[in-house]
């Protein structure tokens, strides 16, 4: 993954200066994502409360459920839904979610968690060409990518009640992911404050 002098002379300059992105502690992958998810049908899921945030996508009828305390300790799913290869992306410091397709051109990326941070949001990265992302805007920021920018899909956060009773036939997906996670509890305890300062962020904070 591209760092600070490492980037390679026929790479379009970055869009963000090397300065301005800062590590927040884990290495590349630290935080895992999920490349190989599986799933279950909502009646079968037994660990969420009604009031629960899930994140909802529906491509070409097929609906899907990813729930935020899932998301939260990975970050980043590869998928493929309505025969869509995507990438769920949710930046729990920031409490935002963007999904977008992972096609570029002839090629088909899969993202991964940069462990690096733009103003206290997630950066991805694609392991094709190790170009960083931004998980605002799905634009390739530094590396051989730069500038290239995916298409996004709509994906709301919604009460796992209404999204269950709208989708009976949705797919949720499952907590057994491959990795030990402590589902259900906040690796982020005290962050959401209201008064609190986002970490590494480098603007002004409203309010």
């Amino acid at each position: 993954m591209y760092r600070s002098g490492d980037v390679p002379p026929s790479a379009p300059p970055p869009l963000v200066q090397f300065e301005e992105i800062r590590s927040g502690g884990p290495p590349p992958d630290g935080i895992p994502p999920i490349d190989e998810p599986r799933f279950l049908l909502p009646g079968d899921v037994d660990f969420l409360a009604d009031n629960e945030p899930v994140l909802a996508l529906e491509i070409d009828g097929d609906a899907r459920a990813y729930p935020v305390q899932i998301m939260t300790w990975h970050e980043i799913v590869n998928d493929t839904v309505g025969g869509t290869p995507v990438t769920v992306s949710y930046c729990p410091l920031c409490n935002s979610a963007v999904a977008y397709d992972r096609r570029l051109g002839d090629r088909i990326l899969d993202f991964g968690t940069s462990g690096l941070l733009y103003n206290s949001a997630l950066v991805m990265y694609d392991r094709q060409t190790q170009t960083l992302w931004s998980h605002f805007t799905g634009q390739g920021i530094i590396g051989e990518l730069t500038g290239e920018e995916l298409v996004t899909y709509p994906l709301a956060t919604v009460a796992w009640s209404t999204w269950r009773d709208t989708n009976p036939d949705g797919l949720v997906l499952s907590r057994d992911t491959g990795f030990s996670r402590d589902y259900g509890r906040n690796p982020y305890p005290g962050y959401d404050r209201v008064d609190g300062v986002p970490f590494l962020f480098q603007g002004e904070v409203d309010g």
